[in-house]
């Protein structure tokens, strides 16, 4: 980050990207410039922070504070919290966010009594969580749960992952 005041991510992975990604750090970048900031904020792209599903996620440091679900739209609002002004609160990602909250209690009820079931009693109850089949794959892809196939009359299996355990406390 160097000698910058801010430093500012934005997702660009393929499933953000899909969702405008990266119309949102371009132009976050020429807002940036024309407002004559680039000097103390450096907006970079950035890979996955595995939360795409819910993305594009703008990430601010030192703030601490990451945006989701972001639009082009959203860009002068965000860009005001850059230079000073409030927190975009209605675009916040915290612990208690909605659907934060809905993915720490599927891994919560996912991981008891054990961390591994078969993958259709896992699916069910992610669509109990509000989550469908693509979540699922999503997670998969992200290394927060692990598929394990079927063997002679073993059901196909899905596990919750350290990564997952880790990140949501169990």
């Amino acid at each position: 980050m160097y000698w910058t005041r801010k430093h500012v991510l934005v997702c660009t992975a393929n499933h953000c990207a899909q969702k405008g990604a990266n119309d949102v750090a371009g132009r976050l970048r020429l807002d940036i410039i024309r407002r004559g900031l680039d000097v103390e904020i450096l907006v970079n792209n950035c890979g996955t922070i595995d939360l795409c599903d819910i993305g594009p996620n703008v990430i601010v440091y030192p703030d601490n504070v990451i945006y989701h679900r972001v639009t082009v739209s959203d860009l002068p609002e965000i860009v005001e919290h850059l230079r000073g002004g409030p927190v975009v609160e209605r675009l916040v990602l915290r612990r208690t966010t909605p659907t934060e909250e809905a993915r720490r209690s599927l891994y919560h009820e996912a991981v008891s009594p054990e961390p591994s079931r078969p993958a259709a009693d896992f699916i069910t109850l992610a669509a109990a969580h509000g989550f469908d089949e693509a979540w699922v794959a999503e997670q998969q892809r992200r290394g927060f749960i692990a598929r394990k196939p079927t063997s002679g009359e073993v059901p196909e299996t899905i596990t919750v992952t350290k990564k997952a355990r880790g990140r949501y406390g169990f």
